[in-house]
């Protein structure tokens, strides 16, 4: 059994955990469930050996132990599988998944016949279809992630973290992990499962842990909690009966009020004679399987990508931005889940991130008062509820949800006329979701035209007016009202329209 007592951390003056407890038996899959912010990363990392708490206990079977590293981690039989990955790019992924555990011979030599078989194995295991000697980077982010967490069950632990690794990965790449999960949970390893996407951990999840504010709030049976209970013990709030998305909104289709107009648009290699509209205060949703082409759709009309065929009519007028710097100049803004690289400038200061979309539209060397930027950037905390220390801190300070809500308020206080979101709350918190979503459509009420793709059907049946379904490059089917059904969000998913 693996077990944290009273653990408590704190960084300066934030206090990360503050006498924390859990426990995970063998052969349990328990879900670390918690607001971004609540404690649980650090939780994580405790185990992992990155971070040392102030006080507290560990204990493995009983014993107390110090899991001062992350060697010292691995030795006591704990494996992790971290969001942020720990792979490296520009390794192959047979040498990412045997680095530091390559098999031995009796002379002390690698063992060439034996990795081979370790890593022919896993790829299996995991229905990797991937070439060993290719380099991780060449790679789509979801194999990634899958190669991720190959390479901690690689370890045979014990105990494996598995933290966010489903953020990125698909409908059929999840089911493939849990397949994995509940093989491991029968040959007796213990899984401490961190994840945002609150259908998941009923499906896999024997027991669970609620954090909140650093402190553990309850634990028990996960068949004892409802999605509501959860939401209760996460935020202290019990969900509102009219929570954002709940009602249905309807835009009438008026052209004059058409913002976007998409004809027969190509991108090399995804999308393919793809059409679609968007008209004012308007929520259009994009849907479909990972690599329909709905990430290309949205950079090509950023001036991302090269568009080869097609036209789009954007205001009125027929454009062809080649550049993100040109759709932002004429009223574009984008959010795009992937913080880290695409989103989010992590070791600069808050103020400065909040104030690099209002730079990008600006002209060059326009004047920038210190008293004026601060006014700016305070106002955008203030009005989205960014849970910040000071503005003077660095963004990557900020738990992944209010680093989300750091970008959204970026864009929105340069008020766009059109707003592309791609997947824009991947790995949040159901609160700061609904956080987003309620803002969302106060600026399509207010005006704003909201593209948004999501990866997750309930977000886009909860936030969208319409919703487009992409399939294999072009529109499969575009939902509303009584249409917009889950199960016919599924089918036109899958390919199967009339």
């Amino acid at each position: 059994m693996f077990e944290l007592r009273a653990i408590e951390k704190r960084f300066d003056a934030v206090v990360a955990l503050n006498g924390a407890h859990l426990q995970v038996q063998p052969g349990e899959i328990r879900a670390l469930l918690g607001s971004n912010g609540s404690g649980k990363s650090t939780m994580i990392k405790v185990l992992a050996g990155l971070v040392n708490p102030n006080s507290g206990e560990v204990l493995i079977d009983g014993e107390p132990v110090k899991i001062l590293n992350g060697q010292v981690s691995r030795k006591l039989g704990i494996a992790t599988a971290f969001q942020d990955l720990s792979l490296i790019p520009t390794m192959s992924v047979r040498d990412n998944i045997l680095l530091g555990n390559e098999p031995r011979n009796k002379f002390g030599m690698v063992d060439k016949k034996a990795a081979d078989e370790l890593i022919d194995s896993l790829l299996k295991r995991f229905k990797i279809d991937c070439d060993p000697d290719a380099y991780v980077q060449t790679l789509m982010p979801s194999v990634q992630t899958m190669l991720e967490v190959a390479k901690a069950v690689a370890l045979k632990p014990r105990l494996l973290l598995l933290d966010e690794v489903t953020a990125s990965l698909h409908y059929d790449e999840i089911e493939v992990l849990f397949s994995v999960m509940r093989e491991l949970k029968e040959e007796g390893v213990a899984m401490l499962y961190v994840t945002h996407r609150m259908n998941e951990v009923f499906q896999v999840c024997d027991t669970t842990t609620i954090m909140r504010s650093g402190e553990t709030v309850t634990e028990g049976k996960m068949s004892d909690f409802t999605l509501d209970d959860i939401v209760y013990y996460m935020t202290g709030q019990r969900p509102e009966a009219d929570a954002a998305g709940s009602v249905e909104h309807h835009v009438e289709e008026k052209e004059e009020d058409l913002v976007l107009d998409v004809k027969g648009m190509s991108v090399f290699p995804r999308v393919r004679d793809l059409s679609m509209r968007a008209y004012k205060g308007e929520i259009v949703g994009i849907g479909g399987l990972q690599g329909q082409g709905q990430s290309e759709f949205i950079r090509a009309l950023l001036g991302a990508e090269v568009i080869e065929g097609g036209t789009v009519v954007y205001d009125g007028k027929e454009v062809k931005f080649t550049s993100p710097t040109q759709a932002v100049a004429n009223g574009m803004g984008f959010i795009s889940g992937e913080r880290n690289r695409e989103a989010m400038f992590p070791l600069r200061t808050i103020e400065e991130n909040i104030l690099a979309g209002k730079v990008a539209k600006g002209k060059l060397f326009a004047d920038m008062r210190p008293k004026d930027n601060h006014a700016f950037a305070n106002d955008a905390v203030e009005k989205y509820s960014i849970k910040i220390g000071d503005l003077r801190h660095p963004a990557n300070s900020l738990s992944g949800g209010n680093q989300q809500k750091l970008v959204v308020a970026r864009w929105i206080a340069m008020n766009p006329k059109l707003l592309l979101l791609d997947d824009p709350t991947k790995g949040v918190d159901i609160h700061s979701r609904q956080e987003i979503h309620r803002i969302l459509r106060q600026c399509a009420d207010e005006g704003m035209t909201v593209i948004i793709s999501s990866s997750e059907s309930e977000e886009l049946l909860s936030v969208s007016d319409r919703i487009y379904v992409f399939y294999e490059g072009a529109v499969s089917a575009v939902l509303a009202g009584e249409n917009k059904t889950p199960e016919a969000l599924v089918a036109a998913m899958m390919g199967m329209t009339e």
